[in-house]
């Protein structure tokens, strides 16, 4: 009864996302124009991760349209009860030094804003618009991947090195934070920084995480040689607790609750990637009430890894052992932010080995090794 219980929820819950995406799809579908090209927009490559044809564009609104439509309800809130039980809780007198080092909370005064980006969670996305809302990017102005961090890192503030008296000021701005799957966003991370050579970012990674991450035996001294980093290789550093993540580097799989501290500031608004068009509009329109009339831009390098066969093909040949410790990792994110439990995901990837009784004569499925 627990099991269909269990897979009755799952189902439920996949069958909600293509509901939000398809509506996604019929109401927030944007054109984007930069110069002589067009960009899709988020919503299509998400459609496109869940098996979706994206419609043309060539009639859908654009925000500035969509201004006046009223926003769907969205869920923004987190149980802050959860931060006691991992004991993460914060009183006011410890804010300051819980703050201190955040370099990943910008402070757009023009805004009164706070914002806490959070890498693989359309943060290059998010800096460029808020760039051009404080008017330091040109909407007009195409900038690549690379350029959109470099002009953030000059241009955008955080809180990290603000006096108490700014602390205590910028605490009544407007406190916004995106999040996403956990599990997904170590695959993104994965693939854009590890999995394939030949840009100039992920050969950057590779030559310097490989050492740390992949196998020291002789026998893969070859694929050692080439910087080549397996999944299973990157999946068993973060499951090991000793791996303490704190390089700067290493912001592109550290939890989230370390870099936005969720459980010492009280965000109003957390969007979701999984419905980052839906929020997005939200949070500029509803929250910000900003005049903004882009739109989010598409990734140079798409990773899917919000398609479930792709999540299923890369965490399903993970040992039990390190998907557990996967979990413990980030068990605060997947507690806090309402995603899926231990038991869930197990149910999900574990599937019958070969000497079970239950599939003797039928063709056993590749599965997480115990």
């Amino acid at each position: 009864m627990a099991n269909l219980l269990l897979n009755s929820r799952l189902s439920a819950k996949r069958i909600l996302l293509l509901i939000g995406i398809i509506a996604g799809l019929q109401l927030a579908a944007h054109r984007l124009k930069f110069g002589e090209g067009y960009a899709y927009s988020s919503v299509h490559k998400e459609a496109r991760d869940c098996g979706i044809p994206a419609e043309p564009m060539s009639s859908v609104p654009s925000l500035e349209e969509m201004a006046t439509t009223v926003s769907p309800a969205v869920e923004n809130d987190y149980d802050m009860k959860i931060c006691d039980r991992f004991g993460e809780s914060y009183n006011a007198s410890q804010l300051p030094n819980a703050m201190k080092g955040m370099g990943h909370l910008f402070v757009v005064d023009k805004l009164q804003l706070l914002f806490c980006y959070v890498p693989k969670v359309a943060c290059t996305n998010w800096k460029r618009i808020l760039m051009i809302l404080q008017g330091s990017l040109d909407i007009k102005r195409r900038v690549t991947h690379m350029e959109v961090h470099q002009r953030a890192d000059r241009s955008l503030r955080t809180v990290a090195h603000l006096k108490p008296a700014e602390l205590r000021k910028v605490m009544n701005y407007t406190k916004i934070l995106f999040v996403r799957d956990p599990f997904t966003r170590l695959l993104s991370a994965y693939r854009d920084k590890l999995e394939k050579a030949g840009r100039v970012d992920s050969d950057r990674f590779r030559s310097r995480w490989s050492a740390k991450m992949a196998s020291r035996t002789s026998a893969d001294r070859a694929r050692r040689q080439k910087n080549d980093v397996t999944f299973e290789e990157f999946a068993d550093y973060l499951a090991n607790p000793s791996n303490t993540l704190d390089i700067g580097e290493e912001e592109h799989w550290r939890p989230i609750n370390r870099l936005c501290k969720p459980c010492a500031i009280k965000y109003d608004f957390v969007g979701r990637f999984e419905q980052l068009e839906r929020d997005s509009r939200y949070a500029l329109n509803d929250l910000l009430h900003s005049n903004f009339t882009g739109g989010l831009i598409n990734s140079t390098n798409l990773t899917n890894s919000s398609d479930n066969a792709l999540l299923d093909k890369y965490f399903s040949g993970l040992k039990l052992e390190t998907l557990k410790g996967l979990y413990k990792r980030y068990q605060l994110d997947f507690e806090l932010f309402g995603y899926q439990s231990l038991q869930q995901l197990v149910a999900e990837l574990v599937k019958p080995s070969g000497n079970d009784k239950r599939t003797q004569g039928k063709e056993s499925k590749p599965g997480i090794r115990s």
